[in-house]
């Protein structure tokens, strides 16, 4: 059990509405008012009683805390976490786009986070059907997914099969919200601030007019960050959003070698799992490209027996990780 104090229980509460990103420390009432923070919201600071929390977290003045967004107006003064903090460090691009994708949105996303994440870069995305369950799952283990409600919330609802996996695999779930705080229509548009802060570039891949996509790329530009987009036909409604942003200046990218190249992501490849047989190496290849026994007895072509076997195999001695739905992914790191 962590502790939160009182001061930033009332600044986790207060998350999106008031900013400490230009306050002074230590952080006196004074130097909040110096700040512009509202005398009400001052007086909530002041008063409010410490709370319990299951999560770890990390406060604004930390030295964990994402250095990418300590300096954003509104950052978030706590962010609640499970699972691997240091993908913080990492070259960070986020992958945002509609829930209600089409085949080729889907692929285009797992194609992306699969190439970004075999170099040093981590995936981002906000943990919604669609796009953002491509871009975790195409590597788990080096993804961020970011909630728009408290992370014991979430762990009782429809996301806690993906959020076991994700941290399962090696992956990180962070949250601004007190763990309980539950999902409504103003938390998902605020986390998205977040989910371009901590990235040092943001990819829009399918988002029609009124995508919530679309409120991330504002975040992204507000905040200085590089803006990438997929193109999509002029007649397609998916790419819409994502034409009108190309129209206004943001840059279009065909793969991930173009966001490296614009990023300065380093082209150093992680070593992956290298198995000592040789289906057991057709089976590692296969999950270079799909998460699913299917996926890799279409490729290998070997029985399925045999290929539950050499997951099972690859799973014991660490090259594996076995995710919720019967899918699978490898370790970015052996």
């Amino acid at each position: 059990m962590h502790t939160l104090t009182g001061f930033w229980h009332a600044a986790a509460t207060l998350s999106g509405r008031i900013d400490l990103s230009g306050a002074e420390t230590p952080l006196s009432d004074r130097t909040l008012a110096q700040a512009g923070v509202h005398p009400d919201h001052r007086r909530r600071l002041r008063t409010w009683g410490p709370t319990q929390s299951n999560q770890p977290f990390v406060r604004l003045p930390d030295v964990d805390f994402p250095d990418r967004l300590r300096p954003l107006p509104f950052a978030p003064p706590v962010l609640f976490y499970m699972g691997n903090l240091a993908l913080l460090q990492e070259p960070c691009v986020a992958l945002v786009g509609a829930r209600k994708c089409t085949g080729r949105g889907k692929l285009m996303a797992q194609t992306l986070a699969h190439e970004l994440t075999r170099t040093r870069a981590v995936t981002v995305s906000g943990i919604a059907y669609g796009i953002d369950h491509a871009v975790h799952f195409a590597a788990p283990s080096r993804t961020i997914a970011v909630l728009g409600q408290g992370i014991e919330s979430a762990l009782n609802g429809p996301k806690r099969g993906p959020i076991e996996s994700i941290v399962a695999a090696g992956g990180l779930i962070l949250s601004e919200f007190l763990p309980r705080h539950p999902p409504s229509k103003w938390t998902f548009p605020l986390r998205n601030r977040v989910v371009s802060g901590i990235s040092i570039g943001t990819i829009v891949i399918e988002a029609g007019l009124r995508s919530g996509s679309l409120i991330t790329a504002r975040h992204a530009l507000d905040q200085g960050r590089e803006l990438f987009v997929i193109p999509g036909h002029p007649m397609d409604r998916h790419s819409e959003g994502c034409n009108s942003l190309l129209i206004d200046g943001a840059t279009p990218v065909r793969n991930a070698n173009d966001v490296r190249m614009a990023l300065g992501i380093p082209d150093q490849i992680i070593q992956k799992p290298v198995s000592h047989c040789e289906e057991q190496q057709r089976v590692v290849e296969a999950l270079g490209t799909g998460t699913t026994v299917g996926h890799v007895v279409a490729l290998t072509g070997l029985p399925v027996p045999v290929v539950n076997a050499h997951l099972s195999a690859l799973e014991l001695t660490g090259w594996l990780v076995r995710l919720s739905g019967g899918q699978w992914s490898l370790r970015s790191c052996p």
